[in-house]
């Protein structure tokens, strides 16, 4: 807030005021009113200071006060002081305002070097209030006074010429233009005056490195500084500095300054709410913030739900001559008609980062051109690049994008964009899923056709990828499952495609949602092989996550599909599937039924493996039993088989089965030797989660065996590869406390079933209850 805005407002709210009504009484109109108050405006006119008095029916002590408070120092004759005023609610920025001043402060300089800062960054992120602040900061060096020039690089009207810029500096120092003069003798001249003097020059909304070449002085007692919606990257020994939007924390208190009564922080959780739907951005917060003060009545809520309910936000975000929306059209003017359509089609994108692969399918050009395209774009600060051949949009800008491209773009552009994209991920994840190898079943319902826009990558390249795009991927079959017919087509494609790295990554969660948006959408494509790899895979999840009775509950539903008697395979397997559920389940007579089922199946067809998938869940219904030597002659045929030549995730999947069966049963030493088995293996398979699962298991074997040092370690291994996928963690969490409480370190113990419990209600885990008497019990003692 200025010193006028603020004492401006404390007499208009002593009088008991709303700024509408001092415009009523004074005969000021109530934007100037707004302006003032603000700090957009610190020293008005001698006439609108003694109306606004007038209206506030001030005492002379008190007109005193508010003259002295608008009224501007002059400055010392002969010594130019151009700066606009620095803004009193300037908040933030500590970092890139210490590294522009010390570019500045420096001791050393090199012998006729011109130091020279340039600050980019998007429309309305605080440019020049950066470089305002900087400025009156340095005022005790640059003794030889300041020089600001406007270059309306972007903005109405054209950009200013670097003749004009020339005159208009030249003029400050008091030297006279004829108008006849070439840029370059202008620069001349204005190199010889500045030659000598510690002066700073503040070229603001530069448009281009060729307008701000002429206007350099060319010694090293001067500094300049620059600022512009473009990266001036070819300007000669500049130091560049890219600003951001505002961190949180300093948004809200730029915020608070500017509402100014305490309201925000009063109200942090909707001033954070504010703060995230103004994108962080400095003129979204200052038009914010003055709307706030304009209404003393309204609460921070009323103006958060003001903002989040508003269809077209941007017109919220709009007070007088402060506006998001002509703060954009301004960067939009410097762009050509293929950038301006880029732009556009870019608004259909409704994901965080846009991947350059699936921008060049919604533009429908070639990748390396859509590169470029993009790049321009990040060039004028629409788009920001937070790695190579990724973007994102701000919130604001994505905002007036939609807009725009709503009403320039027709339905059939729209729908056109978003089933090129559809298909692009259809054939990435069919790439994936080729590669891991497909079963009769999912060769049979698979097109070629689904595979032919995919790029030509390794498994682990596509693996990279995934690891980056997989949220997008989700979101895009999320939307097109409220889609048309031909984009719900695509859902249970996508679901099913995918199923090998979320099975790898053990992200479950993502993976049972995806597959009961795939089954909606199947209601409406009828077809029934997709049902039966939807609800086959949700069994296989439900499993993994400990919800055995749905697991059960959706393998039977897949089997009662006609079409999943089409492949003897898949049926048998399925089978099996199901005899692992209902062992899981505790249901072990079902289990032995389906488990004979499915080795009967297998041994007809001379499948091995198949055979020794159900010999695993025989072994581990015998161990639940007592039977331990049946338990072991059938352990003894699955090692038989798997040493042969089993694919590494078969043997991998069954020696986990062998060990959980062993240490279910207590038969711990057993256990320890397959799980150490299983680790080795593990490592030389190279897949990173089934080393953690090896991991976990060691733990917890030598947790029963009360071996409590390798326990820890153990789980503390384990604990480093599955934090960020909650069930895992949660588990592996749970464990470590147990650990750590029979060590005697109770409070390290308290933490670790904390943090599991917070994971376990986050998610409704059926763990809850365990988790919670562990804590309370903790606290209890």
């Amino acid at each position: 807030m200025s010193e006028f805005g603020a004492v401006l407002r404390t007499f208009r709210r002593t009088a008991g005021l709303s700024q509408e009504k001092l415009a009523e009484a004074s005969g000021v109109s109530v934007e100037a009113i707004k302006t003032l108050e603000a700090g957009r405006r610190r020293h008005p006119r001698p006439q609108t200071m003694a109306l606004l008095a007038s209206g506030l029916g001030l005492t002379d002590a008190e007109r005193a006060e508010l003259v002295a408070a608008g009224t501007k120092i002059k400055a010392s004759k002969g010594i130019p002081e151009q700066l606009p005023d620095d803004l009193q609610d300037f908040a933030g920025r500590d970092e890139q305002v210490d590294q522009v001043e010390k570019l500045f402060r420096a001791a050393e300089i090199r012998q006729g070097v011109v130091v020279v800062s340039a600050i980019a960054g998007m429309g309305g992120v605080g440019k020049t209030a950066l470089g305002i602040h900087v400025g009156h900061r340095l005022a005790d060096q640059f003794t030889d006074g300041q020089l600001y020039v406007n270059l309306r690089g972007f903005g109405p009207g054209a950009p200013m010429t670097a003749a004009e810029a020339l005159g208009r500096l030249m003029d400050a120092l008091g030297l006279q233009v004829t108008g006849s003069e070439s840029v370059d003798e202008l620069a001349a001249r204005y190199r010889s005056a500045v030659a000598g003097r510690r002066l700073f020059v503040f070229l603001d909304n530069a448009a281009s490195v060729p307008q701000v070449l002429p206007l350099l002085p060319g010694t090293s007692t001067c500094a300049v500084l620059i600022t512009s919606r473009r990266a001036l990257i070819g300007l000669p020994g500049a130091a560049h500095l890219a600003l951001d939007t505002l961190p949180g924390n300093d948004a809200v208190k730029m915020l608070d300054h500017i509402v100014g009564d305490g309201r925000i922080a009063a109200d942090p959780l909707h001033s954070a709410v504010v703060v995230r739907l103004c994108g962080g951005l400095p003129l979204a917060l200052r038009i914010a913030g003055a709307r706030l003060a304009a209404e003393p009545s309204w609460s921070v809520a009323d103006f958060a739900r003001l903002l989040k309910s508003s269809r077209r936000r941007l017109d919220e975000l709009a007070l007088g001559d402060l506006d998001v929306r002509a703060s954009i059209e301004a960067s939009l003017a410097a762009m050509t008609d293929a950038e301006a359509g880029t732009l556009r089609l870019l608004g259909l994108f409704e994901g965080d980062e846009l991947d350059v692969r699936v921008a060049a399918r919604l533009l429908d050009r070639p990748v390396a051109e859509t590169e470029d395209r993009l790049e321009r774009l990040v060039d004028l600060h629409l788009l920001e690049s937070p790695s190579p051949r990724r973007y994102r949009m701000h919130d604001l800008i994505r905002s007036y994008v939609r807009d725009t491209t709503a009403e320039l773009t027709t339905e059939a552009d729209l729908s056109a964009a978003r089933g090129r994209v559809l298909r692009f991920y259809l054939a990435m994840v069919w790439r994936g899923r080729v590669l891991r190898g497909l079963g009769p079943l999912t060769t049979s319902w698979s097109d070629e056709s689904w595979t032919a826009d995919a790029e030509e990558l390794s498994y682990p390249e596509l693996s990279a990828w995934y690891d980056l795009e997989i949220e997008e991927i989700i979101g895009a079959a999320h939307r097109a499952a409220q889609g048309s017919n031909a984009e719900r087509s695509v859902v249970a494609k996508i679901a099913t495609g995918i199923k090998p790295y979320l099975t790898r990554r053990r992200r479950y969660s993502d993976a049972v949602a995806l597959c009961h948006v795939g089954l909606v959408a199947e209601e409406t494509v009828q077809d029934p092989i997709a049902a039966v790899f939807l609800h086959f895979d949700l069994s296989v999840y439900y499993n993994s996550m400990g919800r055995y009775d749905e697991a059960v509950e959706q393998m039977r539903l897949s089997l009662s599909i006609p079409e999943a008697w089409l492949y003897e395979e898949q049926w048998s397997y399925s089978q099996t599937f199901l005899a692992d559920y209902l062992t899981n389940a505790g249901r072990y007579d079902e289990a032995v039924a389906a488990a004979q089922i499915g080795m009967e199946a297998s041994l007809r067809r001379g499948d091995e493996e198949g055979e020794v998938d159900a010999r695993a869940v025989l072994g581990r219904v015998a161990g639940k039993q007592g039977r331990w030597d049946d338990q072991d002659r059938e352990f003894e045929r699955v090692l038989e088989v798997m040493r042969k030549d089993a694919h590494p995730s078969v043997r991998h999947y069954n020696l986990q089965q062998m060990v959980v069966s062993y240490r279910e049963d207590g038969r711990l030493r057993e256990a320890l030797a397959w799980a150490t088995e299983c680790h080795r293996f593990a490592v030389d398979f190279g897949n990173v989660f089934a080393i953690a699962e090896a991991l976990e298991e060691l733990g917890r074997i030598h947790l029963g065996l009360g071996a409590l040092e390798p326990a820890e370690e153990c789980l503390r291994s384990a604990l480093e590869t599955v934090e960020g996928n909650w069930q895992a963690e949660a588990r592996v969490r749970k464990y470590l406390g147990d650990v750590l409480q029979l060590a005697g370190s109770s409070r390290a113990a308290g933490a670790e079933w904390q943090r599991a419990l917070e994971l376990a209600v986050r998610h409704g885990a059926p763990e809850v209850p365990e988790l919670r008497k562990l804590v309370d019990g903790l606290t209890a003692s």
